[in-house]
């Protein structure tokens, strides 16, 4: 735990998997699909607090424009026990999946 502390400081690691969700904020049009695969519960955190969207993490009713909707299951998607059998490393994966929110739109009546 210590080794993967100092890996994880030195690496800039959660840094980067925020600059990442910053990016797919502004890249990503609305219904684009953001995938990701995160190895430790540092980075899921800050994925799933995108995913489930910054305002429903500060209680905040409605989405702003950047927000991502959940799209694989709230608890993420786990590597199968012939996977973990096959490939032991995988068992702390999580696969996290959001499409990218659109502004909200008033139905117009015309």
């Amino acid at each position: 735990k210590t080794f993967q502390a100092l890996r994880i400081l030195v690496n800039g690691e959660l840094r980067s998997v925020e600059a990442l969700l910053a990016a797919a904020e502004q890249l990503l049009r609305p219904g684009g699909l953001l995938s990701i695969i995160t190895f430790h519960s540092l980075e899921d955190d800050l994925v799933r607090r995108k995913v489930r969207g910054d305002n429903v993490a500060r209680g905040l009713q409605g989405r702003s424009r950047g927000d991502f909707l959940p799209a694989g299951g709230r608890e993420g998607l786990r590597p199968s026990a012939s996977e973990i059998s096959s490939n032991p490393r995988s068992r702390s994966a999580r696969l996290r999946v959001a499409v990218r929110a659109g502004p909200r739109q008033e139905p117009s009546i015309q």
